[in-house]
C-alpha cells in the first residue's frame, strides 16, 4: 500500500486535533480508500482519486442537520415510498475516470435503496446510488468543496431531483432543482419568511433555522 499511515488520521482524537476548518486530501486508489473506510473511526470521502477528510463540525452544524432531517421526515411522511437518511450512509457516483463516494448531511431515497456492489461481488449496504434529494450544511472550510466538487458530482446522479445547500451562519438556502436531463433551476432564499417546495410540499427558512443564533 502506497499510503503512509501517519498521513491519515484514523481515530476521533486525531480528527479532533485537525480542528473545524481543515480539509485533508490524500492521493489514493479507490481500493485503498475502501480499506481506510474500515479503519477510520469517522467519515471519509473519495473524489478525483483522493481520500478527502474534513475536520470536526460545529454544534450548530449538527443542530441544523438534525432539524432538516426531522422537517423532511414530517414533510414527506404522507407521500409514499420516501426515506430520509443520515450522513453515515455514503452516496456513490460512478465515473469512468474515477468513482466518487460522498456523505451528504441528509439525503432522501424514493422507493428501494440501490446499493453498491463491488467487483468482488460484495454488496455495500452502507452505500447507495439513487438519492432523489441531498442536503449539505455548509461551513467556511467546506463551502468550496460543497458547491464545487460535490455539486458537480451530484448532478451526475440520474435519480437526483434536488440538491440543497444550507448556510449555518445566516439565513441562506440555495436550491438546485432538476427540470430536465441536463437542466437545473437555481434559486437562493435569504429571508426567514421565504419558502420553497420539496415534492410540492412547502418548507420555510423560519422552520429550518428555528433556534439557530446567527452569531455562531
Amino acid at each position: 500500500m502506497r499510503i503512509e499511515t501517519q498521513k491519515i488520521p484514523t481515530t476521533l482524537a486525531e480528527l479532533e486535533a485537525l480542528g473545524e476548518d481543515v480539509i485533508l486530501r490524500i492521493p489514493a486508489s479507490f481500493e485503498e480508500y475502501l480499506e481506510w473506510v474500515e479503519k477510520c473511526q469517522f467519515t471519509i470521502e473519495y473524489f478525483n482519486n483522493e481520500i478527502v477528510i474534513m475536520g470536526n463540525v460545529s454544534y450548530y452544524h449538527e443542530k441544523l442537520v438534525i432539524r432538516i432531517g426531522y422537517l423532511l421526515t414530517i414533510l414527506l411522511e404522507n407521500l409514499k415510498g420516501f426515506s430520509v437518511i443520515g450522513s453515515n450512509i455514503k452516496i456513490h457516483i460512478a465515473d469512468v475516470l474515477s468513482p466518487t463516494d460522498f456523505n451528504a448531511d441528509v439525503s432522501v431515497v424514493q422507493g428501494k435503496p440501490e446499493f453498491v456492489t463491488l467487483p468482488s461481488g460484495k454488496k455495500l449496504t452502507s452505500t447507495i446510488t439513487n438519492p432523489v434529494l441531498v442536503v449539505e450544511v455548509t461551513s467556511k472550510s467546506t463551502i468550496s468543496h460543497d458547491f464545487g466538487d460535490k455539486l458537480l458530482a451530484y448532478k451526475k446522479i440520474d435519480s437526483l431531483q434536488y440538491a440543497i445547500f444550507v448556510s449555518q451562519y445566516q439565513p441562506f438556502v440555495t436550491v438546485y432543482e432538476r427540470k430536465g436531463i441536463h437542466y437545473w433551476e437555481l434559486r437562493d432564499y435569504t429571508r426567514l419568511e421565504d419558502s420553497f417546495s420539496i415534492m410540492e410540499q412547502p418548507l420555510t427558512l423560519a422552520e429550518i433555522y428555528k433556534d439557530i443564533p446567527f452569531e455562531n
